[in-house]
């Protein structure tokens, strides 16, 4: 049986895969739409790429918290099984 908090950390590390996974499709978005305009726009596209870093950052941090807490090592993860 797992640790109390399997469940709860797994759910936050794909609530942080999923908020990676947004921040990267508005980030991509603002880009292709508005690429056209800008002059206009030109803010919107200096956002927009800081919304594709912190995109795939944290979709990798997801990636990381997932692999760490699933491979249930002690010296990796908090919550254990052993």
């Amino acid at each position: 049986m797992a640790a109390p908090g399997f469940t709860t950390a797994l759910i936050v590390a794909s609530l942080i895969i999923i908020f990676g996974i947004i921040h990267l499709g508005v980030g991509a978005g603002i880009v292709g739409k508005y690429r056209r305009y800008s002059d206009i726009f030109q803010q919107s596209v200096g956002i927009s790429s800081y919304d594709i870093v912190v995109g795939v950052y944290s979709m990798v941090v997801g990636a990381l918290c997932v692999f760490t807490i699933v491979q249930q090592k002690v010296l990796l993860c908090k919550y254990s099984i052993y």
